[in-house]
């Protein structure tokens, strides 16, 4: 053990002077501040063992251990309590159980390969191993207060010298009522202690062995399924629907302001949708200024601040805002209100939250980033153009924690993502905030600005969802911080896009795997998101519904349900064949889902073309009567091999649109039937699926 030594020379001195410690410790509890009872060398070992730095801040001895200062860079959802422990939360733990958690986590910070417990050794982050002692003490505090009910405090504190005085009875009976619950923090914990290094360097005989998943929990943290992972996507209507109300929102905003905006598809769909937040609240340039002049005013900012940050904001400070008394040198609050015909209530502070949670929203959404890296996004300075992309900048923090600001990474920034940005910088004059992820609140003058850790990134995305949803849909919505990351993902493959441009935004390059060419080198973890693997896979086998046979069997279903609505010349026969077909399965004792599971494994040969689905030219000669030949346009209204599912119904609703703003343009001039043809045309075939018409 020449690590140990090298690392803690006090170790190896433990086991000699544990009794001596224990009655140390007992008269430290009792407040007997006369260490007689001791030797001067053990008092002298323990000193120095007491004296060890664990942190910057810290040293073994201390009731709190604190680790911040030594990870300045750590993710926001990962500074301040994640990185402390105190020792005195488990009050019912005595003093030597204690000391060894203590001793173990020294250990397993200091020296991790030589406890060789988990499969990777060389190192270990703060955060994770304080989140697993925080379990074990936890459990040891409620097996601790049992122990106190059943034997007295005095013979527990006296009788108890640490961790192997619990015999396995005391455990099943903690289980029962502990208020946490089990989980891989626990086991983690457990296994740490358990370890032969500790055996040998810490404890005076082997712990109870307990196998901790037999014994009868009051809580159990659920595993993760693996074919639950999908639930973890936003549904596609959600998914549609949120992309469009929010960009909808951002664009309307800027729009409003007089601002520039990148996405004019998104700005010219709202113009065309009739629909305007920014009307409904009488948005301008000039109400905006004076809701900023009033926030800061309500959160009793100087004269000086308020000035400095509506230069910020506007270049100048508007005259009509100043009383020009001598006294204030802005106005009231009530006085300031008169100064415009809005109200500037608080529908109005809720227009500008929605804008707020929805330009967050769509940077999530199209960028994939970790909470923990949309916690880093600075509005002002995170737009970077490099030769023809504009690029998001932000920090790659996992696994990084010490070197996080030597890792800047970049993320493409769409159009409607600049939007977001843009819109973003404006609400930050509001918030006085300039993170992205950060409370609607304004901050008080003079301190500090913080961004939000994933519990609140969550929060606002889900009153983003709740603003927009129907109360079913809602109360449906299966949704953590990474959905958004795992449905970008989703939605990249559904795209057809390239598993290496999925890893570039997704941040996996450190463990690309295959060889080079397109499509040929990918990330191993990145597979892991949106159900990727299970979706490009071929010929993966599993015990269970994997989420490839999940997404085959939509794909099939959407072609093949005899329940189903279509569209096309040929649809009510189409629908007729399947029921047929169905019928017959049916009745020789198969269900409709085992049906669909079948089709799906036989895969059946289907083409997908954007507008139907086409199964023409499969056994056919060339058949220049096909309209989709070339362009791949499927008109189901021309086309014998075409039929038209929900899957398509973005499709056609895009074709409704685009026609629909072409008929408004001057240039339309003379072509106005065949635009009302096509628009009638998609009407009926998204009124046939059963489908809204909307913008």
């Amino acid at each position: 053990m020449s690590q140990a030594q090298a690392l803690l020379p006090e170790l190896t001195a433990y086991k000699r002077w544990r009794t001596a410690t224990h009655t140390l410790l007992v008269g430290l509890q009792r407040g007997v501040a006369d260490p007689s009872p001791v030797s001067l060398e053990a008092l002298s070992w323990y000193q120095a063992l007491m004296a060890l730095p664990v942190s910057k801040t810290s040293v073994l001895g201390d009731t709190v251990w604190d680790f911040n200062d030594d990870h300045p860079n750590a993710a926001m959802n990962v500074k301040g309590a994640k990185l402390r422990l105190s020792f005195e939360s488990y009050p019912s733990v005595n003093p030597s159980a204690i000391l060894e958690v203590k001793v173990a986590l020294y250990c397993w910070l200091k020296m991790p390969s030589a406890l060789r417990t988990f499969a990777s050794p060389r190192s270990i982050k703060a955060n994770t191993a304080l989140s697993c002692m925080k379990a074990g003490l936890a459990f040891l505090d409620t097996m601790s207060g049992q122990a106190r009910q059943l034997m007295t405090d005095e013979f527990f504190e006296v009788g108890y010298h640490g961790l192997t005085y619990f015999d396995a009875g005391m455990y099943r009976e903690a289980a029962r009522i502990h208020p946490y619950a089990f989980g891989r923090d626990l086991k983690q914990f457990f296994s740490l202690i358990r370890s032969p290094f500790l055996q040998e360097q810490i404890f005076d005989k082997p712990l109870p062995y307990v196998e901790l998943e037999s014994l009868t929990w009051a809580k159990v943290v659920k595993p993760a399924d693996e074919s639950e992972k999908t639930y973890r996507i936003l549904p596609n209507e959600i998914f549609e629907k949120a992309s469009r109300e929010a960009s909808f929102a951002v664009v309307d905003f800027l729009s409003a302001l007089g601002e520039p905006v990148d996405d004019l598809m998104a700005l010219t769909r709202q113009n065309a949708s009739g629909y305007s937040l920014a009307n409904a609240q009488e948005l301008s340039s000039y109400n905006f200024e004076l809701y900023v002049a009033l926030r800061l005013r309500r959160k009793n900012y100087d004269s000086d601040a308020m000035a400095d940050a509506l230069s910020a904001a506007f270049g100048y400070v508007p005259a009509i805002f100043q009383s020009g008394s001598g006294r204030h040198d802005f106005k009231a609050a009530g006085t300031l209100l008169k100064l415009s015909d809005s109200k500037l209530d608080d529908d109005f502070r809720r227009y500008i939250n929605f804008v707020s949670y929805s330009a967050c929203y769509i940077v999530a959404q199209y960028t994939g980033m970790r909470p923990s890296e949309l916690a880093e996004i600075l509005v002002e300075s995170c737009m970077e153009q490099e030769n023809d992309y504009w690029l998001l900048i932000s920090n790659v923090i996992k696994h990084r924690q010490g070197l996080a600001k030597l890792f800047d990474d970049k993320w493409i920034a769409i159009p409607i993502v600049r939007d977001a940005i843009r819109a973003a910088c404006r609400i930050a004059k509001v918030k006085q905030n300039p993170y992205l992820f950060s409370s609607v609140d304004t901050v008080a003058q003079g301190a500090q600005a913080s961004s939000m850790n994933s519990s609140g990134i969550s929060y606002q995305f889900r009153a983003f969802f709740e603003e927009i949803l129907t109360d079913e849909e809602f109360e449906t919505l299966n949704f953590s911080p990474y959905t958004l990351r795992h449905t970008l993902a989703y939605q990249m493959a559904r795209a057809e896009l390239g598993l290496p441009f999925i890893s570039y935004q997704l941040k996996h390059f450190s463990d690309l795997i295959g060889g080079a060419g397109q499509n040929k080198a990918f990330s191993a973890v990145t597979l892991g998101y949106g159900a990727i693997a299970e979706i490009l896979s071929k010929g993966g086998r599993s015990s269970g519904k994997t989420p490839t046979q999940m997404a085959e069997e939509e794909y099939i279903l959407n072609y093949c349900d005899p329940d189903g609505n279509y569209a096309g010349p040929n649809a009510e026969s189409h629908k007729a064949r399947m029921k047929k077909v169905f019928s017959g399965y049916m009745a020789a004792g198969y269900t409709k889902e085992q049906i669909i599971t079948q089709m799906a494994k036989k895969r059946m040969a289907i083409i997908n073309v954007g507008q139907g689905f086409c199964y023409g030219g499969q056994h056919e000669e060339f058949d220049e009567s096909l309209p989709c030949l070339g362009g791949l346009r499927c008109n189901p209204n021309q086309c014998r091999n075409a039929v038209v599912t929900k899957a398509h119904a973005p499709k056609w609703r895009e074709i409704y649109v685009q026609n629909s703003l072409a008929l408004s343009s001057p240039n339309s001039a003379g072509v106005e039937e065949e635009l009302k043809a096509a628009m009638e045309e998609a009407r009926g075939v998204l009124e046939h699926l059963g489908e809204e018409i909307e913008v």
